[in-house]
């Protein structure tokens, strides 16, 4: 028996084959037996108050961003899904539940469908992508081709609460202790106390640029920035960038991808782990399509880069947000 009101649920579920593809039914997206697989692997059990609070808070902004109707279509396993917003969100207020311990806000709920002046065709589409910025860097961009590329060990260095720091070398996640064991040479039984953590590294400081799969208003609010370029010819431009680059950067591998977003305390099964493709949920309303310089022989990148592509007008656009 469901224990828990449930937020309004879509009424799309992704197609009967999707499903099936998965090993997926229509039980997968009940509230009751989100928590029945909840009971039986409470993931969220040793978790303290603070840090959770915190995910909460993280995921009422992920949901008012990443639940919309293309998105109800995509299976629940995906970050891509609204569903799988639902879930956590669910689960993570049952965890509160469990604990017998209040909200630290209002539940959320869908926002109005966003007005977007652009939009990629689906979630991910990357058919278009963007950079923001402030108005003066993104007239440059548009105008000059005027780019800066930083080392990734930079976003560790601002403030606790600004959107933007993260550590880019690094990336954890956690398995409850209750799941592992660990025995000596002698076969004697260590106790675990609390949660396992397992850490992955790159193995070198590298380049990264970092823009956005979709246009999302809250994501000016959240950096104070003013203005956007849209690149409507994603593919012309990482034509550009890897050109240019390659003459400051020789024999440095180059990459781009759109960001896998994942659950630090309940990764999804056989996800592959990699510090720099994969960044915690709790930003994943960003979006972030990443372009990567990774250096050849175990160098480094030591400090930014500027690049001049020339005009990028014939196929970028400035939007400005008011």
């Amino acid at each position: 028996m469901q224990k828990l009101d449930s937020l309004t649920l879509p009424k799309i579920l992704p197609h009967e084959k999707a499903l099936k593809s998965l090993g997926q039914n229509v039980h997968n997206y009940e509230p009751e037996f989100w928590e029945f697989f909840y009971e039986t692997d409470r993931y969220l059990k040793n978790v303290d108050e603070k840090k959770l609070i915190s995910r909460y808070s993280d995921l009422c902004r992920n949901f008012r961003v990443l639940t919309s109707a293309e998105r109800h279509i995509i299976p629940i396993n995906s970050f891509l899904s609204s569903w799988y917003w639902y879930l956590k969100e669910h689960q993570t207020r049952y965890e509160f539940y469990l604990r017998g311990i209040p909200l630290p806000n209002e539940p959320p709920i869908p926002r109005d469908q966003a007005i977007k002046p652009y939009s990629s065709k689906s979630p991910n589409a990357c058919d278009i992508i963007f950079r923001y910025g402030h108005l003066k860097f993104m007239k440059e961009f548009v105008e000059e081709g005027k780019i800066r590329i930083s080392p990734a060990s930079k976003y560790n260095d601002g403030k606790a609460l600004d959107p933007r720091t993260d550590d880019e070398l690094n990336k954890h996640r956690w398995q409850r202790g209750d799941n592992i064991k660990i025995v000596t040479k002698d076969n004697n039984e260590i106790s675990i106390i609390g949660d396992l953590q397992r850490s992955v590294s790159t193995l070198t400081n590298y380049y990264t640029l970092c823009l956005s799969c979709d246009f999302e208003p809250v994501i000016f609010e959240e950096f104070e920035y003013d203005a956007c370029v849209v690149i409507k010819k994603p593919d012309e431009f990482v034509k550009r960038l890897e050109e240019q680059t390659k003459r400051q950067l020789p024999s440095w591998f180059f990459h781009h991808n759109p960001i896998e977003y994942f659950d630090s305390h309940e990764p999804s099964k056989n996800q592959y782990f990699n510090a720099m493709m994969f960044k915690d949920f709790s930003y994943a309303y960003q979006m972030e399509y990443r372009f990567m310089w990774i250096p050849p022989n175990k160098g480094n990148a030591k400090s930014h880069i500027n690049v001049t592509l020339g005009s990028l007008d014939d196929i970028c656009e400035l939007f400005v947000f008011n």
